[in-house]
């Protein structure tokens, strides 16, 4: 963590202060989703907030961030339910298989929850100290998308 880098305290354009709004980001995500049916849409909440926000580049790589985070999750309980339904129908004659094996992928998607929720609250603790904390892997695509759609949706400088 010898790499964050921290920023001075400042409101976002979206009328609160910038630690708030990152809050927010990852928060709204995180609590969509663990919600059943509408998890899948858990990115829309950073969603939002990137394109609304027009001035805070801490708040736009955040909630960028977030973004990739949840659509990762939503990404990947997709495939698991996908392929637990795949699971379901080709050991229908073998229930004792079966249950096994959704045994597992059960527990894959609770592993994959818990380790968005961590990533999201080390973001959030991060964030609320004003700190550009990168999640592994995700942390600098974050920071080159937030750049890169600046001018799509921020304000050109």
């Amino acid at each position: 963590m010898s790499n964050v880098k921290t920023v001075e305290p400042h409101k976002s354009s979206l009328g609160m202060d910038a630690n708030i709004a990152v809050l927010i980001t990852y928060l709204g995500g995180v609590v969509i989703g663990w919600l059943p049916a509408i998890g899948y849409v858990s990115w829309l909440v950073p969603l939002i907030i990137f394109i609304l926000e027009k001035e805070s580049d801490f708040v736009r790589f955040h909630s960028m961030q977030s973004l990739i985070l949840n659509a990762v999750g939503a990404l990947l309980g997709l495939i698991i339910v996908i392929f637990s339904g795949a699971i379901a129908t080709t050991f229908f004659y073998s229930p004792a298989a079966g249950l096994g094996f959704l045994g597992i992928l059960s527990l894959l998607t609770t592993i994959i929850s818990i380790v968005i929720l961590v990533f999201a609250i080390l973001a959030v603790i991060n964030g609320f100290k004003y700190k550009e904390y990168k999640i592994p892997v995700i942390g600098n695509l974050a920071e080159k998308l937030s750049v890169k759609f600046k001018g799509v949706t921020g304000k050109s400088e």
